[in-house]
């Protein structure tokens, strides 16, 4: 069983080693997140943080960022020794049921298994409509999507 909470503030710890973790995965060689921008994560009001759970703990995390008319997942990870078990899909549609409507991601390029989940995912998630591919964003990046969920405008 998946199930999404809110990461509270008593998390930071845990929170920024996995997020600095992820963030080696997807840029190698990157430098870790300043602490100061972890703690700032948690006073953004458009953001917000959730732990994603199973038996027998956290097996990920997702952030989804609010805009004016969509909301963005914009960070979502599930840690390395969880994946292949189809926790990711049921993972990724919780986030998307906590807020139908409209949608947009940008996909990692450093991992390839990133690309295949969410072009897999997507097309055949049921709820998803008005699906397009895009360009990626940004150099670490492989394309986007943008797509309604629960068919709603």
């Amino acid at each position: 069983m998946i199930r999404l909470t809110r990461l509270p503030p008593s998390e930071k710890n845990w929170f920024r080693q996995t997020i600095n973790d992820y963030f080696q995965e997807l840029v190698p060689n990157s430098a870790p997140l300043d602490s100061n921008f972890v703690e700032a994560l948690w006073q953004n009001p458009s953001l917000t943080l959730l732990a994603i759970q199973s038996t027998p703990g956290r097996v990920g995390f997702a952030i989804i960022q609010k805009h004016t008319d969509s909301h963005e997942l914009s960070e979502f990870c599930i840690l390395p020794d969880h994946r292949g078990a189809g926790l990711g899909a049921r993972a990724a549609t919780l986030c998307l049921e906590r807020h139908p409507g409209a949608w947009t991601l940008v996909v990692a390029s450093a991992l390839p298994g990133t690309a295949r989940f969410w072009d897999r995912l997507l097309p055949t998630l049921p709820g998803v409509s008005h699906l397009g591919r895009g360009p990626a964003l940004t150099p670490h990046q492989s394309h986007s999507y943008a797509f309604t969920y629960k068919g709603t405008p």
